[in-house]
């Protein structure tokens, strides 16, 4: 089951396992019972290494994916 956070305005910000069908509807809060509405938060990629999600050499010196790869195919299906 995905774990969702949201925020709310009494108490601040909590996360909660939920079913996907029932990602959008409002939570309650644990604290005070209010409904708060889910916040938009960085995935958390679990067992992710370092260099995993490094960038190709160059990027962070302001290349990008098309420069680098050579056939300006922005990285989409490139080979």
């Amino acid at each position: 089951m995905p774990l969702y956070d949201y925020q709310c305005s009494r108490c601040g910000g909590f996360r909660a396992f939920r079913p996907m069908r029932d990602s959008q509807l409002p939570q309650a809060c644990p604290e005070c019972d209010a409904l708060c509405e889910r916040t938009l938060s960085a995935p958390f990629l679990s067992g992710a290494s370092d260099g995993w999600l490094s960038r190709p050499q160059g990027a962070a010196q302001g290349g990008s994916w098309r420069k680098m790869c050579g056939f300006g195919c922005s990285g989409a299906g490139c080979h």
